[in-house]
């Protein structure tokens, strides 16, 4: 466990102590950050440009917390000034970003926006499930209070075991709560006397997934063998080579400024003329490879391509593009 958790220090660039991984899924992390955080009547501001900000909004509401939400159209995202000005109106014990948001391929900038919250004494929460490992990324260093992630995407292990880490402040939220977290499995204070850091002693409290802890050992040591940089220029390196092959075949990027692409999660749009369900079936039957359709907001409008992890090398998105040429010529449209 101690050797998990220096891997996700290194992973998240944070000396917090409270660092751990939660024993279930990236999405049961989002659960364990609204009821650690937020109690009820509490007011949330929550980013919404896809089915994250969505998800995040209805899990805090079924916690009691009040939401504002800071919409915007899939493909885009909230801008600095946009932040500061809904978070001085608004008042918000937490904000919600998402790093990545893959049902619509956009990327949040973060740079300045934990000392937004600081000075406005509001908790940053940062949503790193598609990011984490596959895009620079500094807990730290951008102050932000809580941030979780998910293992199956960059960090290549199996789902199961989600990372998760609080700041000091984010810590003593908790701590100060006039009511205990509603869900004992997920309260940060118990898990961490399990995980060693929250009292001398580590007392059971639950059953953690055992063949999941060593596989998440496994795979941080392989992301600190290569190294983060290296890590975050390999998915980089696998965005540019996608697009490169994909502009050559006349397809688009849904999201239209370069600087708000993920490079993990690639979102192509639909052109007119293309029937996206049997181009899809054609890449599985013919080249057994997977992709995907849009998610919530933009099923119907995208095809979406994740580069995460073991599946981030040249020759897959050779692979991709390759099926791409063949699934448009067999439509006619090439």
């Amino acid at each position: 466990m101690d050797e998990i958790q220096s891997g996700l220090k290194y992973v998240l660039q944070t000396d917090n102590k409270a660092t751990f991984g939660l024993s279930a899924s990236g999405g049961a992390a989002m659960d364990a950050a609204v009821s650690n955080l937020l109690e009820p009547g509490e007011k949330a501001v929550v980013s919404v440009s896809g089915i994250w900000g969505q998800r995040f909004t209805e899990k805090c509401l079924r916690h009691g917390a009040e939401v504002v939400q800071l919409v915007k159209e899939a493909g885009l995202t909230p801008s600095y000034d946009e932040i500061a000005k809904v978070l001085e109106e608004e008042k918000p014990q937490v904000l919600f970003l998402c790093h990545g948001e893959s049902s619509s391929g956009t990327k949040q900038k973060l740079d300045g926006v934990g000392e937004l919250c600081a000075k406005h004494d509001c908790l940053l929460v940062v949503d790193t499930v598609c990011t984490l490992v596959g895009e620079p990324f500094f807990a730290d260093a951008w102050g932000i209070d809580l941030v979780y992630s998910g293992a199956q995407k960059c960090i290549g292990c199996p789902p199961g075991l989600s990372p998760m880490t609080y700041s000091d402040k984010a810590y003593e939220k908790v701590m100060s709560r006039k009511t205990k977290p509603d869900i004992f499995s997920f309260d940060v204070t118990e898990v961490g006397r399990q995980w060693g850091f929250n009292g001398d002693k580590r007392p059971y409290h639950h059953t953690p997934p055992i063949n999941i802890m060593f596989a998440m050992r496994e795979a941080l040591q392989i992301v600190s063998e290569e190294g983060l940089e290296a890590s975050w220029n390999r998915h980089l390196n696998a965005h540019y080579q996608l697009w490169e092959g994909l502009d050559k075949l006349g397809l688009k990027p849904f999201v239209k400024n370069p600087e708000d692409r993920l490079s993990t999660v690639n979102c192509i749009e639909i052109p007119d003329g293309v029937d996206a369900p049997r181009l899809i079936a054609h890449a599985y039957d013919k080249y057994n490879l997977e992709i995907s359709g849009g998610l919530g907001g933009t099923a119907g409008k995208v095809f979406r391509i994740g580069l995460m992890g073991y599946n981030c090398t040249p020759r897959n998105v050779e692979s991709v593009v390759t099926a791409f040429e063949a699934g448009l010529k067999e439509q006619k449209w090439l």
